[in-house]
């Protein structure tokens, strides 16, 4: 056999290759069948990610995907069958993880039913596309040795990142491969120290390394395919033991600080919200949920983002109603605002400001929503898509809110320093203030009712949690039919709100779900390295590991 016949030979050969025939059944799937696999593949990866945190499904589904690029060498174009095993896999793979955009698709069918092959087909397929692409651009660099494990994981990560970075404002880094591992346990522990991109990045690496023990080599000892794996081991191995003794030495905060915060959500269905019969019965159910401003009554009171569902300040007899009952305490409150309404130049910001007794008289200091959601807060390609009639899922700004300044922290009397991330803002890691201006807490509003009553909603919170996780800053969390709570500086969940007391609030209107709970804003903890550095070890990392392809055989 010559050396070109056994790089481009895909069966197993000499010592070491435990998984032979299950690399063999792979070697022999070719044309659809090889594509259907992949399919598959990316689909059951999705089982790894929240509720489930399965995450051997990743390594089966990443070590699966290995092994049929390896036997794409075989196709009459390998790198052009390369492309479409992966663009297989990433459709699946984003289609299932994605599945909330289309959720939100059906809140107004008659307005946007049309509209929803856009998140279940064009969606996936663009992001398919970048991740297809990234390893079609590396493929003629393939190769059958444990060399081919970093080239899979820099083109993996690297597409990852890049479509976190799109549409300039609001990319999509949602399910990144870290997000396997539970937050607020032992491994999530590491993104203090390198983010989750840093995370992610080792995770594709550990995940993807026992598909090195079974390749086409004629020769390659036990030790040379194993090793990879081995790594991979010892270095999930020493995370898990950081992470463990750093949680280990941060008990549940048993001393909070002594601000105390009401965290409050009526839970109106998303298609109740705009109706207009809806408008008082929401903004009564939120003030009874607030309740009265007493000694004992928390001081910080925290409603959703869009709690109520119209110009608050353009409503002046809800603004007096609201500033009444709150009285002495603060209010942080999510909600639209417009400038020059009706004119010519007239701009809608998703916008978080905080109110007490004297907003009347007094304009606030607002936060205008930073990064917005695609689609659903602004449009991509604007020129094209609203030629053919769509506009985006907001009825208060069907043409789409404006971006505001990146996040600052928020500074008013009454309440600590905070950062603001509203709803989607969540998910971006590196978005919170930092350095001399790193706040002291973290608040997340959001409308988790957009997300839909599956994966959705509680995927939207894991990712919070990893934000509270990086920057080492607890978060106030209040999702509208979401998971809402207090999340200390470790990604723990130290309060979680129970439906609310009907013998204290009174009856919920038919289908609606509130929730209130009252907690302690626990510490924060020194400045983390991420939180310092920000995606700076991510960046060494991955170059770290592009530099190895340079002592790894390529043969």
């Amino acid at each position: 056999m010559t050396t070109s016949q056994a790089g481009s030979d895909p069966q197993p050969h000499g010592r070491g290759n435990i998984l032979a025939p299950a690399y063999l059944w792979v070697a022999g799937l070719q044309g659809w069948r090889a594509l259907l696999f992949c399919a598959g593949l990316g689909a059951i990866a999705n089982l790894a990610f929240p509720p489930f945190h399965l995450w051997p499904f990743f390594a089966l589904a990443l070590c699966g995907l290995v092994w049929s690029l390896d036997s794409a060498r075989l196709a009459p174009k390998p790198r052009l069958a390369a492309f479409w095993r992966v663009a297989a896999f990433g459709f699946a793979y984003y289609f299932v993880g994605m599945h909330w955009i289309a959720w939100a698709f059906l809140v107004n069918p008659g307005s946007h039913l049309i509209f929803i092959w856009m998140p279940l087909i064009a969606l996936p397929a663009l992001l398919s596309s970048i991740l297809s692409g990234a390893i079609w651009a590396v493929y003629p660099y393939w190769c059958l040795g444990p060399a081919r494990l970093l080239i899979f994981a820099s083109a993996f990560m690297f597409a990852e990142w890049f479509r976190s970075s799109l549409f300039g404002i609001g990319g999509l880094p949602w399910n990144l491969p870290g997000m396997i591992w539970s937050p607020g346990e032992a491994i999530s522990q590491s993104a203090s120290l390198w983010g989750i991109y840093g995370l992610s990045l080792l995770t594709v690496v550990a995940m993807a390394s026992p598909a090195m023990l079974a390749d086409a080599r004629p020769r390659g000892s036990i030790a040379s395919r194993a090793a990879p794996i081995i790594v991979a081991a010892i270095v999930f191995g020493a995370l898990w033991g950081w992470g463990a003794r750093r949680i280990g030495e941060a008990p549940i905060d048993q001393q909070p600080t002594a601000t105390m915060v009401r965290l409050v959500d009526a839970g109106v269905p998303q298609h109740v919200k705009h109706q207009p019969e809806s408008a008082e019965r929401i903004a009564e159910r939120f003030l009874q949920l607030t309740g009265p401003a007493t000694a004992s009554s928390p001081g910080v009171i925290i409603w959703p983002e869009g709690a109520l569902p119209y110009y608050l300040f353009r409503w002046d007899g809800a603004l007096r109603a609201v500033t009444t009952a709150v009285h002495n305490r603060k209010l942080i409150i999510g909600t639209p605002r417009v400038e020059d309404f009706g004119g010519p130049d007239e701009r809608v910001y998703n916008s978080l400001t905080v109110l007490d007794g004297n907003s009347t008289t007094k304009m606030p200091i607002w936060y205008d929503k930073h990064m917005l959601v695609p689609f659903g807060e602004f449009m991509p390609f604007a020129g094209v898509l609203k030629s053919i009639g769509l506009q985006t899922l907001q009825d208060l700004a069907p043409g789409g809110f404006e971006a505001g300044p990146k996040p600052e922290t928020f500074v008013t009397d009454g309440v600590p320093p905070f950062g603001p991330l509203i709803c989607y803002e969540a998910i971006f890691p590196g978005l919170s203030p930092n350095g001399a201006d790193r706040p002291q807490w973290l608040v997340n509003i959001s409308i988790d009712a957009w997300f839909g009553e599956l994966f959705g909603p509680g995927q939207h919170a894991a990712q919070a949690r990893y934000r509270a996780i990086e920057e080492g800053l607890p978060m106030a969390r209040v999702a509208s039919l979401g998971e809402t709570g207090m999340i200390d500086a470790y990604g723990r969940w130290t309060a979680r709100a129970k439906p609310a007391d009907r013998a204290l609030y009174g009856p919920d209107p038919e289908g609606w779900r509130s929730s209130v709970v009252d907690a302690a804003i626990p510490h924060a903890v020194e400045a983390t390295p991420y939180s310092n550095w920000r995606d700076g070890l991510f960046w060494l990392i991955f170059i770290g590991l592009n530099l190895g392809l340079f002592i790894l055989p390529r043969r």
